[in-house]
């Protein structure tokens, strides 16, 4: 102890304490009180002033309540400590409280807080109402927080789905129940975070790689997990520690279309197939959650050129980072197994620069530019040839860097690499770029044939 604490002593801080509404009801002598029943973890006592913390809204001021009075099955008491209690707040029904929402001390951990508002979510929507969401619950709670109960109910129910034909069904009803109050409520938040590769500046590809009994490697469907901005303080704990990660945030708009655009053009331009929403268990497919092109019956000359598995591959093998494990160098070779095998196919976009002919080039599409109009392409010194071709995967990663009034060409590797070495999306982030040669890329078709 130090002399200052010795001299005037160093106040003790009193161990926190939280409580997860599982019910609630108003006061009958006094509706402006509400009586709250819930799990108490630590030490609640009456007369204690307690914040008001709503998980799914935690950018509302937090406000403070006095604990009136306090019952645990034994009966009316003036302290409680790990149980089950009925607590009576002053005022609480003013404070639009509702299931999930936490009560604690001031001095509560972010961790003991979300833990209380699992533990609520749990009680009562899985233990209590079986998953069943009453009106006014699908009102009040947030996609975050039905997102949580669908994971919490999956894993009571998953093991003996698995057993059980019937209980299979009902846990497929119920996937559908929840994703359907999700997706509703998703696109009308303010913001949205989304997890970033390090390495490539993009969105995170969240897959997982399985070996069947004959050896085969088989890669589950690409995944980007987004996080609600509430959930941020928590899963920068999470990440924080694994620099392969970071976040960018994602605003929806006075239209709130942002999110649902952003959405579509990681299915579109880079081959991710849905999204992960507050945990791997909570997944929806790109197709349940937005209108995707079509293009059946349509001249191939009018389809925009994307390339979603080149980036798919390229960026899963990118994620890799160091080759440092067996394991990482047994994926590294299918993942670019399979990115060169979508190089075979793909059409990339050749940015240029034409000389005369303003008007002409107005009333023709780029992709049909008389040989006689002179242009340049966009280069750079080359790895074995003299030049090295810029290429780009679609128009949006082209007008980032060239803007939106830039003319192209559509070229294939095939053709380019006789006369250039080729670069895929030269950007500010060289691992999301690729330099293929016409060595490697001889070398790699005759292995992919």
């Amino acid at each position: 102890m130090g002399l200052f604490d010795f001299l005037f002593g160093k106040k003790k801080q009193d161990p926190s304490f939280t409580l997860g509404v599982v019910n609630f009801f108003k006061g009958e002598d006094n509706p402006s009180d509400l009586i709250i029943v819930g799990f108490v973890k630590g030490t609640i006592k009456v007369g204690d002033e307690i914040v008001v913390t709503k998980m799914s809204r935690v950018t509302e001021t937090p406000v403070k309540i006095t604990v009136l009075s306090l019952e645990v099955p034994e009966g009316e008491v003036q302290e409680a400590t790990d149980t089950m209690v009925i607590a009576r707040v002053q005022d609480g029904a003013k404070l639009d409280i509702y299931k999930g929402t936490v009560l604690h001390s001031e001095n509560a951990p972010d961790a003991q807080r979300y833990n209380a508002y699992i533990t609520a979510l749990g009680i009562a929507f899985v233990n209590e109402q079986e998953g069943k969401l009453t009106k006014e619950d699908c009102e009040k709670l947030a996609a975050s927080d039905i997102s949580e109960i669908w994971q919490l109910y999956y894993k009571v129910h998953a093991e003996e789905a698995k057993r059980f034909e019937a209980k299979q069904v009902l846990l497929n009803y119920k996937r559908r129940e929840l994703y359907k109050l999700i997706r509703e409520k998703l696109f009308l938040v303010d913001d949205i975070y989304v997890v970033y590769s390090v390495e490539t500046d993009e969105p995170y590809l969240f897959s997982h790689a399985s070996e069947d009994e004959k050896g085969s490697l088989s890669v589950t469907m690409p995944m980007a997990q987004l996080i609600p901005s509430s959930y941020m303080h928590y899963h920068k704990e999470i990440y924080k520690k694994d620099e392969i990660f970071d976040f960018k945030r994602i605003e929806n708009g006075p239209d709130k279309e942002g999110i649902r655009n952003f959405i579509r053009d990681l299915f579109i331009y880079d081959g991710i197939r849905g999204i992960q929403y507050c945990g791997e268990k909570t997944t929806i497919l790109a197709e349940q959650l937005v209108d995707l092109p079509r293009y059946k019956g349509i001249d191939e000359k009018e389809i925009p050129v994307t390339n979603p598995n080149v980036i798919k591959w390229l960026y899963l093998a990118r994620q890799l980072g160091k080759l440092n494990t067996k394991d990482k160098k047994t994926l590294n070779q299918v993942y670019l197994y399979q990115f060169y095998e979508a190089l075979k196919t793909a059409k990339f976009i050749a940015p240029m620069r034409l000389h005369g002919y303003d008007q002409l080039l107005e009333d023709n599409p780029q992709t049909e530019i008389e040989p006689n109009i002179p242009f340049d392409l966009a280069m750079q010194p080359g790895k074995t040839k003299e030049w090295t071709l810029k290429v780009y995967t679609d128009w949006k990663r082209l007008r980032k860097h060239y803007g939106e009034d830039c003319k192209a060409l559509i070229v294939t590797l095939d053709e380019q690499l006789e006369y250039y070495d080729v670069v895929i999306n030269p950007g500010d982030h060289p691992m999301a770029a690729a330099t293929i040669t016409e060595e490697l890329y001889n070398e790699v078709k005759k292995k992919t044939v």
